[in-house]
């Protein structure tokens, strides 16, 4: 059975479709389920490994990104620390989880100054996802599973292809009351994408010093070779800027491989940079 853990009260999640091309050279495994008060699913390349065996490493992530960065959790890693009280009973591997988020959190927020994502903890699932993702990739590889797609509420991994094609994602439309694609994409190398935003829970992500959002800023994408976690922090950074030039800017001078989708007049636009077009090609 597919643990189902909830964790993250009132997150936002963005659907990025799995669009995988069909064969049937090679059987491709399947898991889905409901983790970190969103949806999961996860695909790959059927191995000497069986499906339980995966499925009970997946589930042992779980619980411990659960135990470690739940901030619905009152016995959480991360609610102790918020509230001041003893966390010396866990276990290192949970702490080691938390120290992890917390270096890559500040790495993302030297890159984008939108928020300071620790100064009470509220931003700790900004990054706890992503991380998520990026444990279970780390196990799918130890596990001589290299061709593999990941996604933990719309936070992704896809490594290798499926069969000779590659792996297949697409954004979601922003736009409210509307479930189709904005744009598919197609990975030709091991990458990480994580999407941010307010439009389908408005009010979620705060501007810089509390600041309100431009409403006409819809999403922000961002692409990663190597960190998932990384991705999603930086995401999230670039939308609390709250300004649509301000990230433009940043996302240029920083040379950040990141879509932008955002209204004007009325009508839907989007920013890629060129390191973005880079990665996808």
């Amino acid at each position: 059975m597919i643990l189902v853990v909830k964790i993250f009260k009132g997150s936002i999640f963005f659907l990025l479709f799995f669009l995988g091309a069909c064969s049937y050279e090679k059987e491709i495994l399947s898991m889905s389920g409901q983790a970190f008060g969103t949806f999961y699913e996860i695909k790959f390349e059927k191995t000497q490994n069986n499906l339980e065996r995966v499925n009970n490493e997946i589930n042992s992530i779980f619980i411990s990104i659960n135990e470690c960065c739940s901030t619905y959790k009152d016995d959480s890693l991360v609610s102790l620390k918020r509230d001041k009280k003893n966390t010396e009973f866990f276990k290192q591997e949970i702490k080691n989880y938390f120290q992890e988020v917390i270096k890559i959190s500040i790495e993302a927020n030297k890159t984008a100054k939108g928020f300071i994502l620790f100064e009470n903890y509220d931003y700790f699932n900004a990054v706890a996802k992503g991380y998520a993702v990026d444990i279970i990739s780390t196990k799918l590889n130890e596990l001589n599973i290299k061709n593999f797609f990941i996604n933990i509420g719309g936070e992704i991994r896809a490594e290798g292809k499926k069969n000779k094609n590659f792996w297949k994602i697409g954004i979601e439309s922003p736009l409210p009351n509307k479930q189709d694609l904005f744009k598919p994409f197609e990975f030709k190398q091991n990458l990480s994408i994580a999407t941010s935003g307010n439009y389908r829970n408005p009010g979620h992500i705060l501007g810089l010093e509390g600041n309100m959002i431009d409403q006409d800023l819809l999403s922000i994408s961002v692409l990663d070779k190597k960190s998932t976690a990384y991705a999603d922090a930086l995401a999230t950074g670039l939308f609390a800027i709250g300004k649509i030039n301000l990230i433009k800017k940043t996302i240029i001078d920083k040379d950040i491989p990141a879509l932008l989708i955002y209204k004007s007049n009325e009508k839907i636009l989007s920013f890629e940079s060129n390191q973005w077009k880079e990665l996808l090609q």
